[in-house]
């Protein structure tokens, strides 16, 4: 395929491939480089044909040498990353790359590197060294995006379409008016026709007007709110750039260049030097490097142990994230030195490939879905109400003219979109996002809050995450005062404090400054603070002994002692896997310390040949090793003088060459080093645990530490889990591993409804049991939010929140729901991908966003249920006033008002809750679950039936009083001055509902418990009325918009009015207190068919399980005898399950019957054979349960008939 097009500027330093086409593998051949098209812009042929033809020749011939680095099956859809370069030698790689070496590698000293020219070249061809970042979309675009796109916003524009649609078609009446006036010049001012008309324009142009600026503002406060979030995270980022790169090439005439070249400007084949505390630029092979040289692959591993380098050749079996002679882009390197060759830049290193696998588009929130939901039944049922308005009035008693009839159709349809639930949510969402923000929590995606909410899953990556991501020496080992064959004594730090107690520093003095002395790392002063610099076990040590020893300063003034003077050193290697170190002299007592491997320091010392101290030592070390701990042993040994070499000039590399004697060292300790738990990571799972949260680890360490901490944290074997999580079988699930993943990962990008039965039932039994998966890649990680998501949550499909630090983890953040970074220790790649972001790294921080979430959503609901219910007024009331031939109500700006302007802070407060106790024990709601369930629907419509009712009988009784004992509208439009008599009707049943819903308000802070419980528990809800009332005295009291715009009069009512106003929500507010009664039993009817549910799903899956282990039981057991009988298996157990209790979905539902897995009936299946399984017989059996236990697990099913009695995969 062609690598694509590359521009260039008047420097190589600003080429750059284009976005589109990055990441591709320069295999085969492309389009004219660009250096043909200069010379084409030069107008000379010859120059242009000439250098065109060298250059594509030349491209061709890099590609062509690449190609050689990737293995004969590798693709440019490969989602893992592969390459050779690691069981290649030098002088193949310098033949690939035309590039040289030094012989020894260091090529510290003559030609080395490649020829600027072909650096150049190299450059045209692979595009600069950086990672092409996700498209990101314009922040205008976004905003017309947010503004005018989402089925909700559409729903709203086609209401303000039609309002205008209605503005320019049926606006006669003021034409005709004007025509009157003009034959009749002897009026002066409007008549009441005329004013009417006058006021009707007015109303129906401020009502489309005014729900567009909501519309708008509305998408404007959530655009600004992300935009912040965006601006947020970005000044988190590091804003220095990388020093340059310090490089060796050749120049014109083959003389050695040393050079600075910034990151970006690295092309494969050149020849870079690293040390210590270096970002590795690029994805290189390591030509020489010191010994003991590691690195830190945390970031792309998940490894939080060190990796040593080497520059020995790796077997082509050995996987490039194993290879011990490359080091990553990205990557840190933490001891040592190196020489190293780029072999990939850019796209084509491994984080390149990690960056492709968050390309995606992102899925869509529970939000979303709920609201689409929500808003598809709301379309249908306003429509349905339009249509129903207006055969309304076409049958009613009074005749109306065409525009009549269509604008009382369009307010019953208006009433019934719920235009306040836009603005509602966006702004109870930001309020949300600022108060998670104190708990360092900063969301760039607001309805991830609520997202959080029905999160049901939490993978999590261990290293940074759930640890401290730092090792750390967690326990000294001292023999007691007789020695170690009398026992040792170990030393733990204090929980809670987390730092060993002072009253134990006398029995750790000796092993403490053993560990100062023998140490490669150092504490350096950065801005007044103190950074320890050196390998990650180094540094641990060396802190816990400084903490023991008395803090910094006295580490110094020991250290500074003329007896503990260093004279001598053997640094750490791979091959002795010890280090050691000779102090004193100088008339000072002479002594060696040793520090490593137990196995390899064990050896020197005297305990070595004292049984009973070596089985003590070794039961210790098993303990540690049992906690994931990484064991290290000291040991020290005075030197005699007759000892000490002439001159005292020590010398040596390893036991063997030593000129001093190393044998008969005193064991004097161990260390027992991990990445901690980060402190209160525990509790925060249990305490997901208990809200119905799976908490999963998922990990690149090794199974055996990923245990040891997911135990210790709760992940394995929690209080929660323990009672219903721990079924049969579950315990070859408990950690899955990354190679038993391999053959079961999905062909495509993501599982599909094709997927083999086995890989379905694997992956359904590892989404119920599995907590830990080991060993995993960074693709691994985002197949197991895949399949978490498919086949989780009983096959309904989990919400999952991925967490994560690490460049490993970014596909996986991309793929779930809600992707959670760390702040300070994640990487910037990981951030891009996440829809929040923990600014303190602290996991229990997203603990408390998931009860906020909940708290959120209750919330919703609550406003929701309220907002609706207003509306069911609303269209009740239009549709009696319609039918029976009352005056409407109300007009459709008043509806508007009424809305957006009375009841939206109400329905903010309502969002803005508090939560109830038991919020963090309810189940985590599944992501189909309707934001309106069947309960509420029932009492949103008796609380709008007793509003609609109250305000109805209050608007009956204004009518009998202002219209002269008239309600209809054809007697009132006869009697004088009908119009001022009609408004001051409107009026007092505009007041009394207004006062109404302030009351329905507080009913609707819960659902089943009285008003008067926590009565002033929600100070919004206190600032909301206010700010309800202030409109509505605004609305009815300001002269001008009250009686011309909303055709309102608050003064002239007058105080009889207002008092029977007040009668409305007093009668409101009991009737709706006595609607919960009714509510209270569709609640406690629900809940009872959660649980039986649930009880039921329990029952069976138990069953299931039992099941099969009994079947793979009685098979073994036949097999081994020799007389298996596949009938004889599956009619053992199919009388074991108790009448009603066969899982009747199995055969009825999606799974079909066997025949739909093309499976063959038993009499002519060829597995079985004829004669097997005979006419007549009681069951069927689709295939040998020998093999079908060997790959997954089997579920008996019956139809309650004989003859029709089944096996299915499960």
């Amino acid at each position: 395929k062609p690598l694509g097009p590359v521009q260039r500027g008047d420097s190589g330093d600003s080429a750059r491939r284009l976005p589109a086409e990055r990441g591709r593998c320069p295999t085969s051949s492309g389009p004219v480089p660009p250096r043909a098209f200069d010379a084409m812009a030069n107008g000379t042929a010859e120059s242009m044909l000439s250098t065109s033809s060298a250059i594509i020749i030349e491209a061709e011939q890099i590609r062509q040498r690449y190609r050689k680095l990737a293995p004969q099956d590798a693709t440019e859809e490969d989602k893992d990353y592969k390459t050779l370069v690691h069981t290649f030698d030098t002088s193949k790689l310098a033949a690939i790359f035309k590039t040289k070496f030094s012989p020894d590698g260091t090529c510290e000293q003559g030609q080395a590197g490649l020829k600027e020219e072909q650096a150049r070249a190299y450059f045209d061809v692979y595009g600069p060294n950086r990672i092409t970042p996700p498209q990101k979309e314009n922040k205008w675009v976004k905003l017309l995006r947010m503004t005018f796109c989402g089925i909700f916003n559409i729903l709203l524009w086609f209401c303000v379409i039609a309002m205008v649609g209605l503005l320019i078609f049926f606006n006669d009446p003021v034409e005709e008016v004007e025509s009157e006036t003009k034959l009749m010049p002897g009026m002066l001012g409007f008549n009441s026709t005329e004013k009417e008309a006058v006021e009707e324009e007015n109303d129906d142009i401020v009502t489309p007007i005014l729900l567009s600026v909501i519309i708008v503002a509305t998408a404007a406060l959530q655009w600004y709110t992300e935009m912040l979030a965006e601006d947020a995270m970005e000044a988190m980022q590091k804003m220095g750039g990388d020093k340059p790169v310090p490089t060796v090439r050749r120049g014109a005439n083959g003389e050695r260049l040393a050079l600075g070249i910034d990151s970006v400007n690295l092309v494969p084949g050149d020849v870079i030097f690293l040390e210590a505390g270096d970002r590795v630029p690029a994805d290189v092979r390591v030509l020489y490097c010191t010994d003991g040289m590691e690195v830190d692959n945390s970031a792309l591993t998940g490894e939080s142990m060190p990796e040593p380098r080497h520059t020995k050749t790796e077997a082509i079996t050995c996987a490039p994230a194993e290879a011990r002679n490359l080091a990553f882009f990205g990557t840190t390197v933490l001891k040592g030195n190196a020489t190293c060759l780029v072999h990939a830049t850019g796209d084509l290193t491994f984080l390149g490939k990690i960056a492709q696998g968050i390309k995606t588009s992102r899925v869509k929130s529970t939000l979303e879905y709920q609201i689409e939901h929500f808003i598809h039944i709301i379309a249908v049922v306003a429509i349905a109400v339009g249509g129903l308005s207006l055969v309304a009035n076409l049958m009613s008693p009074v005749k109306r003219s065409p525009a009549d009839i269509l604008q009382n159709s369009a307010a019953a349809l208006f009433a019934q979109v719920p235009e306040g639930l836009l603005p509602t949510v966006t702004i109870s969402l930001m309020i949300a996002s600022e108060q998670m923000a104190k708990r360092m929590v900063l969301v760039r995606k607001i309805d991830a809050v609520e997202t959080l909410g029905c999160v049901s899953v939490f993978c999590s990556d261990k290293t940074g995450t759930l640890t401290k991501g730092e090792m750390t020496v967690q326990d000294f080992v001292v023999p007691l005062p007789g020695g170690p064959s009398e026992g040792l004594a170990v030393f733990n730090r204090e929980q809670g404090t987390a730092i060993f107690p002072a009253k134990d520093r006398g029995a750790l003095a000796e092993i403490a400054i053993c560990g100062l002395l023998n140490n490669g790392a150092d504490i350096k002063i950065d801005n007044g603070k103190e950074v320890y610099s050196g390998s990650p076990t180094e540094v641990a040590i060396l802190h816990a002994s400084t903490e023991v020893h008395g803090g910094s300063e006295a580490m110094r003034r020991s250290k500074a002692k003329p007896e503990y003077d260093k004279v001598f050193e053997i640094p750490f290697n791979s091959e002795n896997k010890w280090m050691l170190t000779i102090h004193g002299g100088k008339g000072h007592d002479t002594f060696a310390v040793l520090k490593g491997a137990p196995d390899r320091v064990l050896k020197f010392c005297t305990a070595s040949r004292d049984v009973t101290a070596m089985a003590k030592i070794e039961a210790t070390m098993g303990d540690l090793m049992a906690q994931a701990r990484r064991v290290l042993c000291i040991a020290r040994r005075p030197i005699k003088s007759s000892e000490i070499p002439v001159g005292a000039k020590f010398e040596g590399t390893g036991s063997t060459d030593c000129n001093f004697p190393l044998r008969d060292f005193e064991f004097v300790g161990l260390y027992g080093i991990e990445d901690p738990p980060k402190e209160g990571v525990a509790e925060a799972v249990v305490k997901a645990q208990m809200a119905g949260v799976k908490v999963v680890m998922v990990t690149g360490d090794h199974p055996d530490t990923a245990r040891a901490i997911a135990t210790r944290i709760n992940i394995l074997h929690g209080e929660a889990d323990s009672d219903n999580e721990q079924l049969h079988g579950a315990e070859d699930f408990s950690v899955i591993t990354g190679t038993m993943l391999e053959s079961r990962v999905p062909k495509t990008d993501n599982f599909t409804d094709d997927e083999p039965p086995e890989i379905v039932a694997w992956w359904k039994k590892a989404t119920q049991h599995t907590r830990v998966f080991a060993r995993v890649s960074p693709i691994h990680k985002q197949v197991i939010v895949q399949a978490y998501q498919k086949y989780g949550y009983d096959g309904i499909g989990d919400v999952v929140a991925m967490t994560g630090d690490g460049v490993n983890d970014a596909p996986a953040l991309n793929q779930a729901d809600i992707g959670v970074a760390m702040g300070i220790q994640g990487t910037e790649v990981a951030k891009g991908a996440s829809d929040m972001i923990l600014t303190d790294d602290n996991f229990c921080s997203i603990v408390g966003a998931v009860e906020k979430g909940r708290i959120i959503y209750a919330g919703i609901q609550k406003f929701v249920a309220f907002i609706m219910s207003v509306h069911i007024a609303e269209v009740i009331q239009i549709f009696i006033c319609i039918v029976v031939g009352i005056p409407v109500m109300r007009t459709p700006l008043q509806i508007l008002f009424l809305i957006l302007v009375t009841d939206l802070p109400v329905c903010i407060a309502l969002a803005m809750e508090p939560g109830e106790r038991t919020v963090l024990k309810d189940r985590p709601r599944p992501k189909e679950e309707p934001v309106v369930l069947g309960w509420m629907w029932w009492s949103m419509t008796l609380n709008g039936i007793v509003v609609a009712a109250v305000v109805l009988g209050i608007y009956l009784w204004a009518l009998a009083i202002y219209c002269d004992g008239e309600v209809l509208q054809d007697r009132i439009a006869e009697l004088p001055d009908h119009d001022a008599k009609l408004m001051d009707a409107r009026t007092v049943a505009f007041i009394s509902l207004v006062w109404s819903e302030n009351c329905r308000s507080y009913c609707s802070r819960t659902f089943d418990r009285p008003v008067y419980t926590n009565l002033l528990g929600n100070s919004a809800m206190q600032k909301a009325l206010g700010i309800a009332s202030v409109a509505l005295y605004a609305g009815v009291l300001t002269p001008f918009f009250s009686t011309l715009i909303l055709e309102l009069d608050g003064v002239g009512i007058g105080l009889d009015g207002w008092a029977i106003a007040l009668m409305g929500p007093l009668v409101c507010l009991v009737l709706c207190e006595g609607c919960k009664i009714i509510t209270i039993y569709q609640m406690n009817s629900y809940q009872r068919h959660l649980a039986e549910c649930r009880l039921n799903d329990d029952l069976m899956r138990h069953e299931q399980n039992v099941a099969f282990d009994r079947i793979v039981s009685i098979s073994s057991q036949a097999s081994r005898e020799g007389s298996y009988h596949p009938s004889f298996a599956v009619s053992q157990e199919l009388v074991h399950f108790p009448p009603g209790r066969f899982p009747w979905h199995m055969t009825h539902g999606p799974h079909g019957h066997a025949e739909d897995y093309g499976l063959q009936r038993a009499g002519s299946d060829p597995l079985l054979g004829n004669g097997l399984v005979g006419p007549g017989t009681k069951l069927e059996a689709v295939q040998s349960f020998t093999e079908c236990a060997s790959r997954s697990s089997c579920s008996m099913v019956s139809d309650g008939s004989y003859q029709d009695q089944k096996v299915v995969l499960d």
